[in-house]
């Protein structure tokens, strides 16, 4: 594991600008966006606020606000860079989008209005055990009664299969142009398994497990009426 001297920080412009243009399972990511939105399409409920945690340059929001127009969203994530780069990438959303640079792993001091859906895409895998749960729980005070909480994210697996899923995955999705330097992963990576229960601890019901693909799945729940 890398030090924290040889981390790289999310608040580097040239960092957060690397990491999302060279992101290498952008087409592979598509159908698990895809069926998120049909999942609480499906579920019939009036869609007017989003939340996206550690958003990034904002493409787990496109499908959603171009799939309920008239949502708006809370972009949250730590880092000013990409902040930045999420404005650029969201430009068409102007108007509907409030920005809110706050940590997720804080998210119940953040104060986030109450929302229908609660996303989050490749960030809550930094995050302990210990903090997770408390993410979920602070998502099951915020989503309304029949909302959901999603999470497309990288999971761990049961023995060594994780690693074996590392060290194939670059044959379908490519490799990195540049080597992206290390940043914070404290803990090892939870299971898929795990991330449901934790969801229905927090108090939402069964959850599901709908794609995966290698070590990164789309986990759902949806808050009881």
């Amino acid at each position: 594991m890398a030090t924290n001297h040889e981390l790289e920080s999310w608040e580097s412009a040239a960092y957060a600008a690397q990491w999302a243009g060279e992101d290498v399972i952008a087409d592979m990511l598509d159908l698990p966006r895809r069926i998120s939105v049909a999942i609480v399409s499906d579920s019939a409920i009036d869609v007017e606020h989003i939340v996206d945690l550690g958003s990034g340059p904002g493409a787990y929001l496109v499908p959603f606000l171009r799939a309920f127009p008239q949502a708006r969203a809370t972009w949250v994530d730590v880092s000013d860079a990409m902040r930045e780069l999420a404005q650029a990438e969201l430009a068409e959303f102007a108007g509907r989008i409030t920005y809110l640079v706050a940590d997720a792993e804080d998210l119940q001091a953040a104060e986030v209005e109450p929302a229908q859906v609660v996303l989050s895409s490749r960030a809550l895998h930094h995050f302990s055990p210990e903090s997770l749960q408390r993410v979920y729980r602070a998502a099951f005070d915020i989503v309304t009664p029949g909302g959901l909480v999603i999470n497309l994210d990288h999971v761990g697996a049961r023995a060594d299969w994780e690693q074996v899923q590392r060290r194939i995955r670059p044959q379908f999705t490519g490799d990195r142009k540049r080597t992206l330097k290390p940043h914070r992963h404290d803990y090892p990576l939870a299971r898929a398994d795990e991330h449901a229960a934790w969801m229905e601890a927090a108090g939402f019901g069964p959850a599901d497990v709908p794609w995966r693909m290698f070590y990164t799945a789309l986990v759902v729940a949806r808050k009881p009426f």
